[in-house]
């Protein structure tokens, strides 16, 4: 008597199982048949979609003074610029004289655009590149910042 119930508990379980099983596999067809339906959506403007520019290059943005807040300065300029500030901090050199770009990946047109942006020399772009950084350009604040266009457009607002 034992054996026949526990017999119909596992027929029972195999018949939930293969049940399962073909929901699955039902899904599984008709949902990659839904997607072969569906042509590739290719996004050009991603202001649209995240309400965020084109962003074309990635930035590192360096304090390299002892004033405080002077980063977070300059990267909501950069950002209103169209750049990606992907990290923001304090330069491991607190006395560093000028504003500097470093070009990271070897595109110059990258590092001037920055320059261009900023106010800063192009005599002041040097290129140490590290693709392992995964950044287009390093920005480095001097002790010039306040003659550069971060502190220049506000103070005219």
């Amino acid at each position: 008597m034992k054996k026949n119930f526990l017999n119909y508990i596992l027929n029972a379980i195999i018949i939930i199982l293969i049940a399962v099983v073909g929901y699955l596999t039902f899904s599984l067809v008709t949902n990659s048949l839904k997607s072969k339906d569906k042509s590739n959506v290719q996004i050009t403007d991603t202001n649209k979609v995240t309400n965020q520019p084109n962003l074309t290059a990635q930035l590192d943005v360096q304090n390299g003074t002892n004033e405080q807040g002077v980063a977070s300065k300059f990267t909501e300029f950069l950002r209103k610029k169209g750049f990606d500030v992907v990290d923001m901090g304090n330069s491991k050199y607190k006395d560093i004289e000028k504003t500097t770009i470093i070009d990271r990946k070897g595109d110059k047109k990258i590092a001037l655009a920055v320059a261009n942006s900023l106010g800063v020399s192009e005599n002041n772009i040097t290129q140490q590149i590290n693709k392992s950084l995964y950044l287009d350009a390093t920005v480095v604040i001097g002790k010039d910042f306040k003659n550069l266009k971060p502190f220049l457009e506000k103070e005219k607002k």
